[in-house]
């Protein structure tokens, strides 16, 4: 992922930093946060490699931990 922006329909994907994106909707309202967890290892028998971190941001801007992901565009779905 080196676009700095990437647009999969609805919602957008957009870098904020390295390996950190902010998830909107159409309307440009923040949905959450995707988070590139590379390098660390999951639990015995699980898959090792690139994971990404779904966070939605609620109203009252609180930051919470939805799941983590194979790739950024399941992290980004999770977040609609």
């Amino acid at each position: 992922m080196n676009a700095s922006s990437i647009t999969t329909g609805r919602p957008a994907l957009r870098r904020v930093r390295e390996g950190y994106w902010r998830v909107t909707a159409a309307s440009g309202h923040v949905l959450g946060y995707v988070e590139l967890r590379d390098g660390e290892h999951g639990q015995p028998g699980e898959p090792v490699g690139r994971r990404f971190t779904a966070k939605r941001l609620l109203p009252s801007l609180v930051v919470v931990p939805i799941g983590e992901f194979a790739s950024a565009e399941e992290a980004m779905e999770c977040l609609r």
